[in-house]
């Protein structure tokens, strides 16, 4: 296999390639039967308190530069150069090349409807995807679902359950079930399912999908705003450093 093209940033390395490069990774991972946990990482992330989720995105086995301010902050630190891979256009990604070869595909999270509406569309779009199944994300028994995902055996599993419950169920299961590629996917099974509009071609080549769901869903301000402080005071902290350190 391939080197993997990665950047060090913020004390992570970053999957630093585009989407051809990523296709070889997971391809090889599912072919050679390894494991592998593809994290989407926005800047509210970097700056998360919740040292268990801290520990899941630190050994994650791919992360992905998946908000733009994750990409400013590779600039602004002159650490090495990340394009942008958005969460929802890489799980599509996956689905393609998943079409091509045959495999499974199981979908976890949101409302009962909306993760069925979501999994029979996304079957119509790639016919030769196999879609082992789906289960909505309000569940208290984790072991039913277990073995429900066992019993379909799929090659990926999309968690849509929000982070940073969907890394961490991943984290916590992942050893017990069948799975080769797990991926938490955020709302994208209500995008899928015509539940959302996903943000105007115009909000996302200017890298401002954030702002979109924000517009969206306004509750959301009251966790963005004070995580998009933190994370400006972090990157001032790491650039005042790397000033001190060469001067």
């Amino acid at each position: 296999m391939r080197s993997v093209p990665a950047v060090e940033l913020l004390g992570y390395s970053f999957f630093a390639g585009g989407l051809e490069d990523l296709r070889n990774v997971v391809e090889n991972a599912v072919e050679q039967g390894r494991k592998l946990h593809i994290v989407t990482v926005n800047p509210e992330m970097l700056v998360f308190r919740d040292p268990h989720f801290l520990k899941v995105l630190a050994s994650a086995e791919l992360r992905l530069p998946d908000g733009i301010g994750v990409v400013w902050a590779s600039r602004l630190l002159r650490c090495g150069m990340l394009q942008r891979l958005p969460g929802i256009e890489v799980a599509e990604a996956i689905m393609t090349w998943g079409s091509e070869r045959g495999w499974g595909v199981y979908f976890l999270g949101a409302r009962e409807d909306v993760v069925q509406q979501a999994a029979q569309v996304m079957q119509r779009r790639y016919p030769g995807l196999k879609v082992c199944g789906c289960h909505h994300g309000y569940f208290t028994n984790d072991a039913e679902v277990v073995e429900d995902i066992k019993r379909t055996a799929p090659e990926v599993l999309f968690v849509g359950m929000g982070v940073p419950k969907q890394e961490l169920w991943i984290a916590r299961h992942r050893e017990a079930l069948p799975v080769k590629v797990f991926m938490g996917v955020g709302g994208s099974f209500d995008v899928w399912a015509g539940k959302l509009p996903r943000a105007p071609l115009l909000f996302r080549s200017l890298g401002l999908e954030w702002l979109w769901r924000l517009l969206l869903e306004p509750r959301r301000v009251q966790r963005v705003v004070p995580a998009f402080f933190r994370f400006g005071l972090r990157l001032l902290g790491e650039k005042w450093r790397g000033w001190y350190n060469t001067g």
